[in-house]
């Protein structure tokens, strides 16, 4: 209807997944830093560049949720592969995922507090946030690392921890073994294998910090139409498994 121009229906009022007439469904909307926009100068180089504070951090726009993020991919693409000789057969799966971006508490909280070897650096080191003041001129604040990445981490503004969720993932694999029937000619059996197998076995995440391991298929909504959404989730599962078969 047009008196409801955008309907949240996963994750919070703040941040979460909206439906909005003309936007890929669940659009993630959230806070956003400040950017500079000169009205009287289009050609201004610095127009669109995120504004910092008189106190170094990132300008916190306080005006309403905008958009940070669209968590559907741009495509997806899955090889089944299965090799086999004599009584042995190999089989693997592989997953491809081009895009879709996520909102990772995990990830931004890990990076704010410094526990992570990402931010294995000289911390005694002065930043500076790239970006400008409010008058457009490049800023030239120092800070501390604390500051840095603690005051502009933790909390909002929420589009600071969207991460580009591509991904190539080994989805499964497994190795299998058919008996020859000689071996089972004086057994009760017809026919018998074993198969050994693991899911989720292996993941590159190549957008995200290299340390923070985060698996983009991680969900903070659990079953829902909502997606691209994480607050501090548990981490994904890597299992294996046996089996033997045996007909009669």
């Amino acid at each position: 209807p047009k008196d409801i121009p955008r309907l949240n229906f996963a994750g919070y009022t703040s941040l979460g997944n909206f439906a909005i007439n003309g936007k890929p469904l669940g659009i993630i909307l959230g806070n956003k830093v400040q950017r500079f926009n000169d009205p009287n100068n289009p050609n201004n180089p610095s127009n669109g560049k995120r504004i910092i504070s008189t106190t170094g951090d990132f300008l916190f726009d306080q005006s309403d949720i905008q958009e940070i993020g669209d968590p559907n991919p741009l495509y997806r693409l899955t090889g089944i592969s299965t090799l086999s000789w004599k009584g042995i057969s190999f089989r693997m799966q592989w997953d491809y995922v081009q895009g879709g971006d996520i909102y990772s508490a995990t990830s931004i909280n890990l990076l704010a507090r410094g526990v992570t070897a990402d931010t294995r650096f000289d911390r005694f080191a002065p930043v500076i946030l790239p970006g400008v003041n409010v008058n457009g001129n490049v800023n030239n604040i120092q800070i501390s690392a604390t500051q840095a990445y603690f005051n502009n981490g933790v909390g909002d503004p929420g589009e600071n921890a969207v991460f580009d969720a591509t991904t190539i993932r080994l989805r499964e694999a497994s190795l299998s073994y058919n008996f020859p029937s000689k071996l089972l000619s004086k057994s009760p059996f017809g026919n018998a294998s074993i198969t050994f197998s693991g899911s989720n076995l292996w993941y590159f995440a190549p957008n995200f910090p290299k340390y923070v391991n985060f698996d983009p298929e991680t969900s903070g909504l659990g079953v829902s139409n909502g997606r691209g959404l994480e607050f501090f989730t548990g981490p994904s599962s890597r299992r294996y498994g046996v089996s033997l078969r045996l007909t009669f």
